[in-house]
């Protein structure tokens, strides 16, 4: 049986019972079985409960095995020491997974190792278990959410997320869904006493909807076989992994997290460089990651030309590529001799990157002045920094002529990729964090979202933009070599 199948029950399932639900808003049951009504589950979903015969106008069911139809999913929320009888029940049952969001087991203490292992035990005979110590499943095409995950967004993408954190599962579909990330689907599977990463690994791997795969890991089950995985899982899908744990206390904290062995800074470059596979630090380096894979078409190479209308640009430009490991290569003769009859005589460079020497440079000049760029066989992909692309100033107002300016030059940038189909990358930063700049916010916003839905990725500066391209690029450089 094909991971799909075996999978299907947890991420569309058609009866979801929850037990432990409740009508107490106090209680995490009670949070759950909310959160997956406005969520809006379009399947059964069915209240445990021993104490309460109805719960948010469903009736309930002292245990599952009371219910007279078939069940295809449960999630746990009872006390760690009566989890193992919970899930015997759900075994007799015949159901064929579950979720354990209850805490207190092998992270906690002796006790709680030997309540996980009775756990895994049961698992081994017939029913799959995500947990426990986990937030569980987000499926935007199951109707299926997180713990508090209610107000989680609805519309399904391209990248799917493995999380040993609950916390990360919660708040990245929030912060994904700002930038234009949308998730396939999501687990946080917590202490992996079943249902590990490397399952997870490899159903993500057959899912056709997704295109993506992301992980924040904390530890492995199974290296082996997760390395074997790996290999195989980036030669047709990019993975991105934030590993957790590689600094002294980083390590620390997992053993008090999930208890899982996070092993050594050293051992982990290895992986990253035997398989392909995407490394990123932190939550804002991964979501801009995560925003160049799914946003720029493959490359060969990672030389980049820069376009833009700073004075400090070729300083700063030069530091950030070299820092990030890309390269900018100097523009031949011919080139240089375009860019000086479309850039001022006054206050630009034409070497790459090339100062158009103000911010507010009219259509037709980036237009010029990307075409010669784009002409070059020495670059791969375009990056614009520091050129104003919102028209709203300070105090929220829009002057009419500035308005007729800027939806011009805008829609260059997106012209010319599509001409070229040679990947282009937006620098759009934030100019103030006042509340007075609350409006100009507002329009950066909007203009961003409009990039980002023509297929050009935006990042809020030069330094995050090259990072991401720079391993994007790797990525590609990698699996073309390795598919020779």
């Amino acid at each position: 049986m094909g991971k799909l199948t075996e999978f299907a029950p947890i991420f569309f399932p058609k009866t979801h019972a929850v037990i432990g639900a409740s009508n107490s808003p106090a209680k995490f049951g009670g949070l759950y079985f909310r959160a997956q009504l406005t969520f809006g589950y379009k399947g059964n979903l069915v209240p445990i409960n021993r104490d309460e015969p109805e719960v948010s106008g469903k009736k309930a069911y002292a245990k599952v095995t009371d219910y007279p139809g078939e069940i295809d999913f449960a999630s746990i929320f009872v006390p760690a020491r009566a989890v193992p009888e919970v899930l015997e029940d759900c075994l007799r049952k015949g159901i064929p997974a579950a979720q354990v969001i209850t805490a207190g087991f092998r992270e906690l203490s002796e006790e709680g190792r030997r309540l996980e292992e009775q756990v895994k035990a049961i698992s081994r005979r017939g029913i799959r278990v995500i947990g426990p110590n986990c937030f569980g499943v987000y499926s935007p095409g199951g109707g299926v959410t997180v713990m508090p995950g209610g107000d989680l967004p609805k519309e399904p993408g391209t990248v799917g997320f493995i999380s040993q954190s609950g916390g990360y599962a919660a708040r990245l579909p929030r912060r994904a869904e700002g930038i234009g990330i949308h998730l396939s689907k999501l687990v946080s599977y917590g202490n992996a006493s079943d249902i590990n990463e490397c399952d997870l690994l490899e159903y993500f791997y057959e899912d056709p909807d997704t295109r993506i795969i992301t992980f924040y890991l904390e530890g492995v089950n199974d290296g082996p076989r997760f390395l074997k995985l790996l290999k195989q899982a980036c030669r047709e899908k990019p993975v991105i992994i934030w590993k957790g744990g590689l600094t002294e206390g980083g390590a620390r904290a997992v053993m008090s997290h999930t208890a899982s062995l996070s092993g050594s800074a050293q051992i982990w470059d290895a992986i990253f460089k035997q398989t392909g596979a995407v490394s990123v630090s932190g939550l804002e380096e991964f979501l801009d990651t995560v925003l160049a894979f799914l946003h720029l078409p493959p490359v060969k190479d990672n030389r980049v030309g820069i376009i833009g209308g700073g004075g400090g640009i070729g300083v700063a430009a030069a530091d950030a590529c070299e820092k990030a490991g890309i390269t900018l290569p100097v523009f031949s003769p011919e080139i240089q001799a375009k860019l000086a009859r479309l850039a001022p005589a006054q206050g630009s460079s034409v070497r790459n990157p090339v100062d158009v020497g103000s911010p507010f440079p009219s259509p037709a000049m980036l237009e010029g002045v990307m075409e010669a760029v784009f002409t070059s066989a020495q670059i791969d992909a375009v990056i614009l920094d520091e050129l104003e692309m919102s028209p709203v100033a300070r105090d929220g107002k829009i002057e009419p002529t500035w308005s007729l300016r800027f939806d011009g030059v805008k829609q260059v940038p997106i012209q010319m990729q599509a001409k070229y189909r040679k990947p282009v990358i937006m620098v759009l930063p934030v100019e103030g964090i006042g509340a007075d700049f609350i409006n100009a916010e507002a329009s950066r916003r909007r203009v961003a979202a409009e990039y980002q839905r023509q297929g050009l990725p935006v990042f809020l500066s030069l330094e995050r933009a090259a990072g991401a391209f720079s391993k994007f690029a790797n990525y590609w450089k990698f699996r073309n070599q390795t598919a020779v």
